[in-house]
């Protein structure tokens, strides 16, 4: 696997990374854009079983969406499966289903996935239900600025999938003048602030088990 988007990582980067954006207002533009490409993260593409869109609020345009349409049309996925979520009253479900029609797609292509909970316990349940479904391979479709995340929350040590990282660029992030524009800051504190609470999960966890060993 070949991890383009890859700039390193530790606890000590995401730190950096956290304080750097916290003062990014003050920094030169170019710095800027730099802090703002920390949090892309990119995989190379191969034939995978599924491709898999998680819900994400502030994709208005259904460009993660649209996106797993080009990934199936280029022979990347065999089934389309999406994380379903109320808007408005409606299942986004049948949302993208209509979406998925007006582009030739067959119904029997795009399946529903449903898991409660916080992000990390929904991610778990959901990678339970991927387990069980007998899939090993699987295209994950997100914005840019939240790929370095689900690569954090999806990747393990001991994973028995495969998750193949796809950022997608969504119209309501501006990755290259962020700190111009209120949506695009508040997205990019919320994801440092976000890594930065994996790492702290991670430190510990990484604790506890090292007391018990003590013991």
């Amino acid at each position: 696997m070949d991890n383009k988007g890859k700039a390193g990582c530790g606890c000590l980067f995401i730190l950096l990374i956290i304080i750097m954006v916290f003062l990014g207002l003050f920094i030169h533009p170019f710095t800027l854009k730099i802090i703002s490409k920390q949090f892309r993260y990119e995989d190379r593409i191969f034939k995978s079983d599924v491709i898999f869109v998680p819900y994400f609020a502030e994709d208005k345009h259904g460009e993660t969406y649209i996106e797993a349409f080009r990934e199936y049309w280029a022979g990347n996925g065999r089934a389309i499966w999406i994380e379903d979520e109320k808007v408005l009253g409606v299942s986004l479900f049948d949302i993208v289903n209509q979406l998925a029609r007006t582009r030739g797609i067959k119904e029997n292509v795009i399946f529903k996935v449903e898991a409660d909970g916080d992000e990390k316990t929904r991610i778990d349940k959901i990678k339970n239900i991927i387990i069980k479904s007998g899939v090993k391979k699987i295209i994950v479709i997100v914005p840019e600025y939240a790929s370095r995340r689900f690569h954090l929350l999806l990747n393990g040590k001991d994973e028995k999938l495969t998750f193949i990282l796809k950022p997608v660029h969504l119209s309501c992030f501006k990755m290259d003048r962020w700190w111009k524009d209120s949506i695009s800051r508040q997205l990019l504190f919320r994801e440092a602030w976000e890594i930065g609470s994996i790492y702290f999960q991670k430190f510990k966890i990484g604790e506890t088990k090292n007391n018990k060993e003590k013991k």
